[in-house]
């Protein structure tokens, strides 16, 4: 319920604070006089866009600050509870800041939060019933709200739509596959190809460096073996003149001086070891020189395997490691086809046996919807007729139709307000004022098994006047018995029904204009009632008209 609401430089209101009370509460006020922004402020609070154009002139920014109370089964609880937000004595502070830039600032009980997480905290708060609100029963979908939300049909729905989803998701992937599998028939005889080619050759990884390395080898084979025959000779020395053979003198000679002389023994050990290993050298060399053999056809060979890696990395390269990929990939390209196919006739039972759960799950919803519409057309009709329609027909009728998110019935209310006319979708026949009556009795219907405490009402009273007024007066303070009511309204005779009256006026001061509001009580308020029933306050006629309306109450 909301208990208090604070606005701060928006429009017209430099500073204005207002209690508010359970029951009915009603404001009125002339034209223009400032009712709008009061409604604009509680919008605000609801989680609608800001606009920077409503700050008062002179102001850096506007605020909208609101203490509401939070019945312990609202739902609301819960949903703070999950954000780490908690209730203080079972109350909720609400802060928005408006800047001129239109940017701002969102805080629940001190707390950071977007706009998005004021619209969820306000829906489980407050029903605002908009000037024009009463038009969207004219369309399909609002009507399937009303619908399901009085049905309470929201466990059917979530099912169906869970059902309804999965069985989206099946057809896509369906679809994917489907056009996967054509994709891969188109190219099957190309990676046939591929593969083939590429199998037959035998590619091994870095192969073509290999090749190149050991055509390189063979091509200098002369200039090689002369090289190292070269060696060989000056090492081993065919006359005994070679370059071993003076180590092994040298190493002779040093073991002598090292006899004479200990501290040679480091030098003679190093030439010692410079020996064997020319030695080691030298034997290798020979037996690479007797391994040595020149063959023309294994150049040719490897020259003819080296093309033919270039030709295919030319056509799937242009690496060697990007040919074996492209193969690897081939190869996976045909084997996923035949696993797509299996998994195309996997989806196909599965699409079948989801199809069948949608349709059982769309039934239930469907047969939720039949029971819930029974009850509520009577009851609709039944507030109708205490709305001044006692002939009135109401029906809603669900009807089958393609199957869509919401499921597979076309919802849509009928209504007849007089006798003897047909009964025709509500679009077609509804003028404002039983527009606004059917909006009303909805709203009461729906309020007795909804959890929103707080009901706004802006001028419900469109379009209607007379005994019918009355009648709707009537239905807010009934409906006001179980739920707090906020209504905005020019019609006396439903502003007398309000157990608090709250009157929004202008005043002029040091030539800046200011939206004020006072609540009126006993004679004040008589008058503000004569006020609205004839444009003056000192009306006698309108005053014992007034009078007449509270019968004694005040």
């Amino acid at each position: 319920m909301l208990e208090h609401i604070a606005i701060r430089n928006l429009a017209l209101i430099e500073d204005i604070e207002i209690d508010f009370e359970p029951g009915f509460t009603v404001l009125s006020g002339e034209t223009g006089a400032g009712k709008s922004i009061i409604l604009g402020a509680l919008n605000l609070l609801m989680g609608e866009k800001a606009d920077g154009s409503l700050v008062r002139t002179g102001a850096d920014e506007a605020s909208i600050s609101a203490i509401i109370s939070v019945d312990t089964q609202n739902p609301l609880r819960s949903w703070l509870q999950e954000k780490g937000i908690s209730l203080d004595d079972d109350t909720l502070v609400i802060r928005r800041a408006v800047k001129q830039s239109g940017r701002g600032s969102i805080y629940v009980q001190s707390i950071p939060m977007t706009r998005g997480d004021l619209s969820i905290i306000s829906e489980m708060l407050f029903d605002m019933h908009g000037q024009h609100e009463h038009q969207s029963l004219l369309h399909a979908d609002r009507q399937r709200i009303v619908l399901d939300s009085y049905g309470n049909c929201f466990h059917e729905r979530d099912l169906y739509l869970t059902a309804f989803r999965k069985l989206e998701e099946l057809h896509s992937e369906a679809v994917q596959l489907e056009e996967s599998l054509s994709q891969a028939t188109r190219e099957t005889d190309y990676l046939s190809f591929v593969v083939e080619e590429l199998q037959r050759a035998k590619l091994q990884p870095q192969e073509d460096a290999l090749l190149e390395e050991e055509i390189s080898v063979l091509s200098q084979y002369e200039t090689i073996h002369d090289s190292l025959e070269l060696v060989y000779d000056n090492l081993k020395g065919g006359t005994g003149e070679g370059a071993l053979n003076s180590l092994a003198l040298a190493v002779q000679s040093c073991k002598r001086a090292e006899r004479a002389d200990t501290s040679l023994h480091e030098l003679s050990n190093r030439l010692e070891s410079l020996y064997v290993e020319a030695q080691d050298i030298a034997e290798t060399m020979r037996d690479r020189l007797s391994s040595m053999s020149f063959s023309q056809t294994k150049l040719d060979e490897l020259q003819s395997r080296l093309a033919q890696i270039q030709r295919l990395k030319k056509k799937y390269g242009p690496a060697l490691e990007d040919v074996l990929s492209f193969y690897e990939t081939a190869q996976n390209k045909l084997s996923g086809s035949v696993t797509d196919d299996e998994r195309l006739q996997e989806l196909r039972k599965e699409i079948s046996q989801q199809d069948s759960v949608v349709e059982s799950c769309a039934l239930q919803l469907r047969n939720k919807r039949h029971a819930a519409a029974k009850t509520l057309q009577e009851q609709i009709a039944s507030r109708l007729k205490h709305l001044g329609m006692p002939h009135v027909v109401f029906s809603i009728e669900v009807t089958e139709r393609a199957r869509t998110i919401h499921g597979a019935d076309h919802i849509d209310f009928w209504f007849s307000a007089n006798l003897g006319e047909p009964k025709r979708s509500l679009k077609d026949i509804a003028s404002g004022g039983e527009l606004s009556r059917v909006m009303l009795a909805v709203k009461t219907v729906l309020a007795e098994a909804d959890e929103v405490e707080t009901l706004v009402f802006d001028e419900v009273d469109a379009g209607i006047g007379g005994a019918v007024a009355i009648a709707v007066g009537e239905q807010i303070a009934e409906l006001s018995l179980s739920r707090q009511v906020i209504a905005i309204t020019h019609l006396a005779s439903i502003a007398a029904k309000a157990q608090r009256h709250l009157v929004v006026h202008k005043e002029v001061e040091q030539g800046r204009t200011y939206t004020r509001i006072h609540p009126v009580n006993g004679e004040n308020r008589i008058h503000e009632i004569a006020r609205m029933l004839s444009g003056k306050t000192d009306d006698e006629r309108a005053l014992a008209h007034a009078r007449s309306l509270f019968q004694g109450k005040i």
